[in-house]
């Protein structure tokens, strides 16, 4: 059975190694118009004053743009990302609520490849837009991996299946948990090294 003592991480994409709110917003400005009224909120239909539908069609048509293949890191990840893997060996395995069209998933791994390096990401694992990832959890259930999320339910169903979660702080995440939740990949990195007792 996979376990952490394999130095591998389970992790989210958008919100956690790419800045994909950014992004979304830049282009909703750029070929829409619109600007969101508030940007701290998760449910990005409340944040532009839109339906869910509406607000829903916007987003898949961004996923599966060629814009989606451009999207800039977040914070300090690429920095951390690169120190797990080349000084501590760690490799990682992605789980994306992208799209299911293969166009955009090339994209993506085109996108991460660029930033973060090859052979970092080995596996990259789809779901439609929105898409809940218990399914794919199920198959890592009981390894106790890392498993690095910003969605704080995705975090929370990944303990469920005995996995130890991380969450990515944003102002959309702030709410009452046990789950450790750091704003930077700094701290990310040190706690993931002294949970296993590795030096940092």
């Amino acid at each position: 059975m996979i376990n952490k003592k394999e130095k591998l991480i389970l992790i989210d994409c958008d919100g956690v190694l790419l800045d994909w709110k950014f992004a979304f917003q830049t282009w909703m400005e750029t070929m829409h118009g619109f600007v969101p009224s508030d940007s701290d909120q998760y449910e990005i239909a409340g944040a532009y004053d839109m339906n869910l539908a509406r607000m829903e069609d916007y987003i898949i048509e961004f996923n599966n743009s060629a814009s989606i293949g451009f999207l800039p890191p977040l914070r300090d990840a690429v920095y951390y990302i690169k120190q797990l893997h080349k000084m501590h060996g760690f490799q990682f395995h992605m789980i994306t609520s992208l799209s299911e069209q293969r166009h955009p998933q090339q994209l993506r791994e085109q996108n991460v490849e660029y930033l973060f390096g090859k052979n970092i990401v080995t596996h990259y694992k789809y779901l439609d837009t929105g898409a809940p990832k218990d399914e794919i959890l199920k198959d890592y259930q009981g390894s106790e991996c890392f498993w690095i999320e910003d969605k704080l339910e995705n975090a929370q169903h990944g303990e469920i299946f005995g996995l130890d979660p991380i969450l990515i702080a944003h102002d959309y995440n702030n709410n009452d948990t046990d789950i450790p939740r750091f704003w930077k990949w700094k701290d990310v990195y040190q706690h993931i090294l002294e949970t296993l007792g590795h030096d940092t």
